[in-house]
């Protein structure tokens, strides 16, 4: 049950850290970020071990990566401007941090 649970919220976060990185350009990046990071570390602290806060960011890369990549119709959710650049990269990092911490 954990590991769905660890898989719902990376998904969850990274759709929400998605549709709002482009709102007010430098606050909508940064809520992102620190949106993701604080969810993949109470994924964490809720179930105390760091094995589901990887699977949670697994799971929020992947939801980042497919948003990051043309769709169908050549749309992009995620676009490779500062905010865009900024949600892949930091908020990465702010998820290898995030799992790296103890829970």
């Amino acid at each position: 049950m954990n590991f769905v649970y660890a898989i719902f919220i990376g998904v969850a976060t990274a759709l929400s850290a998605t549709l709002i990185h482009q709102t007010l350009p430098p606050i909508g990046a940064i809520v992102a970020i620190l949106a993701s990071h604080l969810a993949i570390w109470w994924v964490g602290r809720y179930t105390g071990k760091r094995l589901y806060k990887f699977f949670a960011l697994i799971s929020w890369l992947a939801v980042i990566a497919k948003a990051g990549s043309f769709g169908v119709g050549n749309e992009l959710l995620i676009q490779g401007d500062n905010s865009g650049s900024a949600l892949l990269a930091l908020g990465f990092i702010a998820g290898i941090f995030a799992v790296a911490r103890r829970p």
